[in-house]
């Protein structure tokens, strides 16, 4: 099977986006499909080919920054170049990651040549409207009712809607998706992230992820003060990139918690599982997961989770069996959790061995026997 991936982000950016695409393409390709990755190259980068595999082939478009977000980028669509390319390839499904410039190519193609698209839903949009060029009335609910209006515009075009949790799937059919929404999980790869040997203190609290407001990481150095009062000698590790970066730097410093913590920006992929085992507990406090596929890894990798109560976070980290789940923004709450368990290496092992069982669920073979049969029901088989 000829699957053409439509998405804004790829490398050398790294998010839970082009991880899922990275895992899902190599998977794919090592079944015997062909896969043809069309996205943005942002000026002066380059992908690092060791990234992709045989029978994946990327096809670049130059970005323009009209999105103050390093991670994603506008495109000025090469149609010409993309009819061609499509026309020659001829794939059998197309499948889009992202909804925007690139997507709407992507509808278009598929118009011209009569190929079943499917959209998966990975971001929850109406909390990225802070990156959009319009910041006076970017947090108003006219903006998010806008975005909910654009989110159905564009998706109902699609043949089949995918979103990776079950609470985004009730989320888009309540606000008028009309196409068929299903639950398909982005998928972690046990056989790379699992327990490994670390050295564990009893005390390091990890944070992996994009560094950017909507994850609320403001919040997760607020628990951690609160935390250092009664443990101080606990440490916090936070690892990933964003437009937040220095400002939470100098946040750490005037919360007094710069010593106790460690922001190690960008970590290579394959550096992740070490990262993980390395920690005692994984926390975050975003609001905005439609899945938390770190929070996967984390899990996949034995450790107990401290979340809070929104989105997708408590379908996946189970209040008192494999971790904690706060109220949203509750600084006091999540320090509470971490509390107990820094306080307890029984209650951390048995917490991070049901995150070892949890998780089996959403290996990346069976997520990937899930794509193959939504794929080839679209081509009528």
């Amino acid at each position: 099977m000829k699957i053409a991936y439509f998405t804004d982000t790829f490398v050398p950016s790294m998010n839970g986006i082009v991880t899922s695409i990275l895992n899902s393409s190599k998977m794919l390709a090592a079944r015997g499909h062909k896969i043809y990755i069309f996205t943005v190259r942002p000026k002066g980068e380059r992908c690092d080919s060791r990234l992709l595999c045989k029978n994946v082939r990327v096809i670049y478009h130059e970005g323009m920054g009209l999105i103050n977000y390093p991670d994603f980028a506008l495109v000025r669509p090469e149609v010409v170049r993309t009819i061609t390319t499509i026309k020659r390839i001829r794939p059998d499904v197309i499948h889009i990651h992202t909804p925007s410039l690139v997507g709407w190519l992507a509808l278009f193609v598929s118009s011209v040549f009569d190929i079943p698209v499917v959209g998966t839903y990975h971001t929850f949009l109406p909390d990225f409207l802070q990156y959009a060029p319009l910041p006076r009335i970017s947090r108003t609910d006219v903006a998010k009712r806008f975005t909910w209006m654009y989110t159905r515009r564009f998706y109902n075009r699609c043949d089949l809607v995918t979103t990776p949790s079950i609470a985004m799937k009730r989320e888009l059919e309540r606000h008028g998706i009309k196409r068929k929404v299903l639950f398909i999980s982005n998928g972690v790869d046990l056989e790379k992230f699992r327990p490994m040997r670390a050295g564990k203190t009893g005390k390091t609290v990890l944070h992996v992820g994009r560094i950017g407001y909507e994850k609320n990481i403001n919040v997760v150095l607020k628990a951690f003060r609160e935390l250092l009062k009664s443990h101080d000698d606990a440490k916090l590790v936070i690892a990933g990139r964003g437009p937040d970066l220095e400002k939470l730097k100098s946040y750490a410093v005037r919360l007094g918690i710069d010593k106790s913590t460690r922001f190690l920006g960008p970590v290579p992929h394959d550096a992740l599982p070490k990262l993980y085992s390395s920690a005692d507990v994984f926390v975050t406090a975003s609001t905005i997961e439609t899945e938390g596929l770190v929070i996967l890894e984390a899990m996949a990798c034995g450790l107990p989770i401290v979340g809070v109560n929104a989105l997708a976070v408590p379908y996946i980290v189970k209040h008192g069996r494999n971790g904690f789940i706060a109220k949203p923004n509750r600084k006091d709450e999540i320090a509470d959790c971490l509390k107990k368990l820094l306080d307890s290496k029984e209650l951390r092992a048995r917490f991070g061995k049901e995150s070892l069982r949890m998780v089996k669920r959403f290996s990346l073979d069976n997520v990937m026997d899930e794509f193959e049969k939504a794929y080839c029901s679209l081509r009528g088989k």
